[in-house]
């Protein structure tokens, strides 16, 4: 881990020398309770100001109306988005080693792939015919680049990474675990025979994308699954057959985009959402964590929440309203406050209304059958 001196700092992310300290070397990035004169620290969020006032940091990335929480003898670097500058300087303290080129002799590789010679390839790697690894590339331990897969310059692929029928661009990022290009979840019924539907397609994937591990992406049935330019995905995220990721989409872990859905640029999905198959999701929308989305959001910059995800305004009125309905029923009265008991009267037995002349004898009703081995009337086909 390199150290940095608060000028050359300056100069790595565009920002102007402090009249005092450019001579100041910093070792590392802490958090503003842990650091010491020697670390870099940073305040973005409000939560933290009264850790600003104690901090024992040297530097501090800041904006300049928090400038004046810092102690005496922390050097402020005055920034418009300290959390971006935060991110810039992680990358001036610790740099990603270089990729030294080779194979490893546990490694198999077909002679009939082609591997550049800068790239890297761990051992008890398997790469098969036709497969290509661009310059500076990284292939973990473990990881399988199936039949005709291709890999970019400077792109990383985890251990234990199973890529097939799919090509990814350059400087990517695809953690341990990840799977890409398997089949997706398709069955046609015939009675009850279930008909797979295989699946003829790939996957596309950008540059400068990142797979979260274990997360998975489907390849596309007849047409390809496609992964914009700096796509962002979480672990354990699913992405089935034939979406659409547009550039800059950010999926939080657990969640799943059902087949054949399109999402525009720049939308962000929260945590743990479902988004149901055949959809179009307008630009820049935003899902809150835990959402089901099963109807298109077709106005840009829609932010929803809850399920079936309305319109986050409306979800917080209904959240309100459903917190009112549970007081009032805790309390047993319709303004919230206890109410006088009520005196019991005898309860008059029910009488049927008399009959119209002419009128037809209403048909007997038969109760539902219930009981664990019923069968349900209401189950239908599952899409």
């Amino acid at each position: 881990m390199p150290a940095v001196t608060l000028a050359a700092l300056c100069a790595q992310l565009g920002l102007p020398v402090p009249p005092q300290g450019g001579d100041l070397v910093l070792q590392a990035v802490k958090a503003l309770h842990e650091a010491t004169p020697d670390d870099l620290s940073f305040l973005d969020n409000a939560a933290y100001k009264a850790q600003a006032e104690t901090t024992k940091a040297g530097a501090v990335l800041v904006r300049q109306a928090d400038a004046a929480l810092l102690p005496a003898g922390v050097v402020a670097l005055v920034c418009p988005q300290p959390y971006v500058a935060y991110a810039r300087a992680l990358h001036v303290f610790y740099p990603q080693p270089p990729v030294v080129g080779g194979i490893s002799q546990f490694a198999v590789v077909s002679n009939r792939a082609m591997v550049a010679p800068t790239a890297r390839v761990e051992p008890y790697a398997v790469i098969y015919a036709e497969a290509v690894v661009g310059p500076g590339a990284h292939i973990g331990a473990h990881a399988v680049l199936g039949e005709g897969v291709q890999v970019g310059a400077r792109t990383r692929v985890g251990a234990h990474a199973t890529l097939e029928r799919c090509t990814v661009g350059e400087d990517c990022l695809l953690h341990s675990g990840v799977r890409i290009g398997q089949d997706g979840f398709g069955f046609a019924q015939s009675g009850t025979e279930l008909i797979k539907i295989p699946h003829r397609g790939r996957v596309v994937i950008g540059n400068r994308v990142e797979v979260g591990a274990n997360s998975t992406i489907d390849a596309g049935a007849l047409n390809d699954t496609l992964v914009a330019d700096d796509v962002k995905l979480d672990k354990q995220v699913q992405i089935a057959h034939n979406v659409s990721l547009g550039r800059g989409v950010r999926i939080a872990a657990q969640s799943g985009v059902a087949g054949s859905t399109s999402i525009g640029e720049w939308c962000v999905i929260g945590g743990q959402v479902g988004i149901a198959g055949h959809l179009k999701i307008a630009h820049k929308c935003m899902v809150a964590a835990a959402s089901g989305v099963t109807k298109s959001l077709e106005a840009p910059g829609s932010v929803v929440a809850g399920v079936p995800a309305v319109p986050i305004a409306q979800w917080r009125q209904q959240m309100a309203l459903l917190a009112l309905n549970a007081k009032r029923q805790k309390t047993g009265s319709p303004t919230g406050t206890s109410a006088a008991p009520a005196t019991a009267t005898p309860a008059q037995p029910a009488t049927k209304p008399a009959a119209k002349p002419g009128a037809k004898p209403a048909a007997a009703t038969t109760p539902l059958p219930t009981g664990p081995d019923t069968p349900n009337p209401f189950v239908g086909e599952v899409y």
